[in-house]
């Protein structure tokens, strides 16, 4: 009895064990699909450690539940194998306002020195004590920007010099003009105390003449004898003021038809003022390009590009006005003299006398003539030294220079003692000749003539 209770009960469990350990999988079976063990299992929730209070960190977001699918290997091998979880954030950084940089000290630039203009010359004593002279400027209104280029020069290197300017807006130089320069240049110069007189007028006078005979048009043959005559009485008012006169030409001007007469007029005005004796300053170049075409902006006088003209093209900048001052300048250099510095007044005075190259005759005795002319005695010609012979003397009569001492050609026996003076040998003429010099070789005596025979 009790041994078929044992058999059933050991059968029993033979047959109750397979339900417990679970069914066997297949072996055909591929792992490919079997999903992971951690599918569908609710993740382990841990105890996290309550943040402090001060930190105030928000909780990280919940994970997400995976889901098994067929295809998760091919999704795992483009994946990587941990899941990305955002960034934490960062605190976002405010920049603080920049801090303000302490500017660097502007560094100044020398200003270019600035003259002054004056009315008269007992306004520039008033001014300042140290003027000793005075230019005189006068013209129209294209005069003004060369006294103030004059007085911009003048400012740097010549503080003893003032500028007088004496100008007329419309005038000019010709019988049509609303201003008498011819009758008035020279008190007007009288009453500056000018050292030197520069004029520049002539733009306003490119216009008909209209006399009792009639219209003379403009640059025609009786309109330049005209402004002729009417040019010399002005330059001879300033020639008896007895002080440098410069007269100016006029620049090129933009438009073509005028600037053809301005350079006809030049040369007009060139003519009378250097048949007067007066000095003719030229200001062509300073105003064109290298093509010799008129030129609105180009290089100051320290080789800065600026503009030289004003909009109309005949006027002025105070840089043209300063260049046009630098081409005068140059004419006034040897004219200006400080009385103060005698080698300045004696180089002057000797550049002002003509320099005489003498090529035939002799010098004058007290008399300004040309030398050989009739009536005239020359002067006395100094005898010359014995002891040095004229190049002449050498080259002609043959005399022997004086022996030097150490030379090849020094003869002297002995050796530095003085030449011996040249003794006289009778000849077979009857005649004496003068013998050599102990300084030179004697040359060989002639050969006696054969007797004659019977």
């Amino acid at each position: 009895m009790r041994l078929g209770v044992w058999a059933l009960a050991l059968a029993g469990a033979l047959l109750a064990g397979p339900a417990f350990d679970g069914p066997v999988p297949a072996r055909a079976q591929s792992d490919w699909f079997r999903p992971p063990g951690n599918v569908g299992n609710q993740p382990v929730r841990q105890q996290q450690r309550q943040p402090a209070r001060q930190r105030q960190q928000l909780p990280p977001p919940p994970r997400q539940k995976k889901v098994w699918s067929p295809f998760q290997p091919l999704i795992d091998l483009f994946s990587p194998s941990t899941p990305r979880t955002a960034a934490p954030s960062q605190p976002r950084y405010v920049p603080s306002a920049p801090a303000q940089q302490r500017a660097a000290p502007a560094i100044e630039q020398p200003s270019e020195p600035r003259g002054q203009v004056y009315a008269s010359a007992d306004e520039a004593r008033k001014d300042s004590d140290t003027f000793s002279q005075f230019v005189l400027v006068m013209g129209d209104e294209y005069a003004d920007p060369l006294a103030q280029g004059l007085a911009d020069a003048f400012a740097s290197d010549r503080e003893t010099v003032a500028v007088v300017g004496k100008t007329e807006k419309g005038s000019g130089l010709g019988p049509q003009s609303g201003f008498d320069w011819a009758g008035s240049a020279r008190q007007i110069a009288t009453a500056s105390q000018a050292n030197i007189v520069v004029v520049f007028a002539g733009m306003n006078d490119l216009k008909p003449i209209d006399d009792p005979a009639g219209r003379a048009e403009v640059l025609d043959e009786r309109w330049q004898n005209i402004y002729g005559r009417r040019l010399d009485e002005f330059l001879l008012g300033l020639k008896l003021y007895g002080r440098p006169v410069v007269m100016v030409g006029l620049p090129p001007v933009e438009d073509g038809p005028l600037n053809e007469r301005v350079t006809k007029l030049n040369a007009l005005i060139k003519e009378h003022v250097e048949r007067a004796g007066l000095i003719y300053a030229d200001v062509t170049d300073g105003f064109v390009d290298e093509d010799g075409k008129f030129m609105m902006s180009g290089p100051d006088v320290d080789g800065q590009r600026r503009r030289l003209r004003d909009s109309d093209g005949v006027g002025f900048t105070r840089a043209g006005g300063r260049k046009l001052a630098f081409f005068v300048d140059k004419e006034l250099d040897h004219l200006l003299v400080d009385p103060a510095d005698p080698a300045a007044a004696a180089l002057s005075a000797a550049a002002a006398r003509p320099s005489i190259i003498l090529l035939t005759g002799g010098t004058s005795a007290g008399a300004r003539v040309l030398a050989g002319a009739p009536g005239t005695t020359p002067a006395a010609t100094p005898a010359a030294d014995e002891g040095e012979p004229e190049p002449a003397r050498v080259l002609v009569s043959g005399a022997a220079l004086p022996s030097v001492t150490g030379r090849t050609d020094d003869f002297r026996w002995p050796a530095g003692s003085p030449t011996q003076p040249a003794a006289a040998a009778p000849s077979a003429a009857g005649t004496t000749t003068a013998a050599p010099s102990m300084g030179a070789p004697a040359s060989p005596a002639p050969a006696p003539a054969p007797a004659a025979t019977p």
